[in-house]
């Protein structure tokens, strides 16, 4: 049986775990723990719901920021990350993480949640063709920060 809950103290070290299973070594130390602070931050605008099972494993992240946008007088999401174990895929913890970020955004009254999924990435194009629609829209980064620092410049 699959719980989603937010982000607590609690299950960082589990959320550290899985992240670090996402990620890799692209990011430091200091950057993980610093997102760490700000999902535990409850002014902060970056949350994180997990996915738990009964036995407290944590199999399943969604990242995601809450920000106003023009054109609104609600607020909108942007999913960050949704990532579940490997060995746990296929198995509903996505859908019911997505599931639990809709909840929230109805009971907040956002008018959006939207994110970026590479082309290459077949499984997850495939889920997300029966969760939302799709818009055809190039995206572009203007390096700033971080980018900078791994060689990516326009």
């Amino acid at each position: 049986m699959i719980k989603v809950i937010p982000m607590t103290s609690t299950y960082a070290h589990g959320w550290r775990q899985l992240w670090r299973m996402n990620v890799g070594d692209a990011l430091p130390k200091p950057v993980i723990d610093h997102t760490e602070r700000m999902i535990l931050d409850p002014q902060s605008s970056l949350f994180a719901l997990l996915a738990r099972t009964d036995d407290n494993e944590i199999v399943g992240l969604l990242h995601g920021v809450v920000h106003p946008v023009a054109g609104s007088m609600n607020n909108i999401c942007y999913m960050q990350d949704l990532y579940v174990h490997p060995a746990r895929r296929r198995q509903g913890v996505a859908t019911q993480l997505l599931n639990a970020l809709s909840a929230k955004g109805r009971a907040e009254k956002w008018d959006r949640i939207y994110w970026l999924t590479e082309h290459s990435n077949t499984d997850a194009q495939k889920f997300y063709r029966g969760q939302a629609v799709s818009l055809d829209f190039s995206f572009h980064i203007l390096p700033l920060g971080m980018l900078d620092k791994i060689g990516v410049t326009p």
